[in-house]
């Protein structure tokens, strides 16, 4: 006699529900980094930094010295320039009379022949102790580069007060790095986050970013490409 067939006992285990795509809409910005750095690190085993610990007064001391040394905007100048120049004029940066705004010291930026701070007296600079634009400008240029501002010290960094202050008084907004709709991801983690995105054949950084409602404005600017620079696409 044949044994009669059994069915196997179901199991008791439910499985478990895929979990749904991160929907960037209704989300703050920091939400939606949150959910990018989370997956990065889930998915593909990489860990994006961010910049972090920007204050008021970093950002517009850095914003000073860029529109001093380089002034990359494509449409917004200083309001003192010398002719044919887009960056803060010389005479007004070493205007002694003049009153720096938004917590920017000139004594961080102006510096004498001899590469020592200047010295103040009654009628403005002290004989042979007045500031020097060479030796400012060098000043000023080793200032971005050890605050570690993209491009080798040349990258745009964009103003704390609304509207700017002096010596700058320029038209660039405040900055969505305060405001907490920007921030700079780290070049090398983006870099390998590429490579995993190519080896697994998963697209690129830029539609990856875009699945969290991310996305790079300033990767191909002109004068100054950030491609770590990260911003909400609404």
């Amino acid at each position: 006699m044949t044994a009669p067939t059994t069915s196997p006992t179901p199991s008791l285990t439910p499985t478990p529900a895929a979990t749904p795509a991160f929907d960037p809409k209704g989300k703050s910005f920091l939400d939606r980094l949150a959910a990018f750095q989370a997956d990065a690190l889930a998915t593909y085993a990489v860990t994006v930094h961010k910049d972090s610990g920007r204050t008021a007064a970093w950002q517009q001391k850095h914003h000073v010295a860029h529109m001093f040394a380089y002034n990359k905007y494509t449409s917004t100048q200083p309001a003192n320039v010398d002719k044919g120049e887009r960056t803060i004029s010389w005479t007004h940066l070493q205007d002694a009379s003049v009153v720096w705004e938004g917590g920017v010291l000139w004594s961080d930026f102006l510096r004498t022949k001899s590469n020592g701070t200047p010295v103040r007296d009654p009628k403005g600079w002290k004989a042979g102790q007045e500031p020097d634009k060479a030796k400012t400008l060098e000043n000023v240029k080793a200032l971005l580069v050890a605050a570690k501002i993209g491009n080798s010290g040349t990258a745009m960094v964009s103003s704390d007060m609304a509207p700017c202050g002096e010596p700058c008084k320029c038209g660039a907004g405040r900055s969505k790095h305060l405001e907490e709709a920007a921030a700079d991801l780290n070049s090398s983690d983006l870099t390998t986050l590429t490579g995993k995105l190519t080896a697994a054949k998963a697209g690129d950084i830029d539609a990856y970013l875009a699945k969290f409602g991310l996305h790079r404005p300033l990767v191909n600017h002109p004068e100054s490409p950030e491609e770590w620079h990260v911003e909400a696409t609404d």
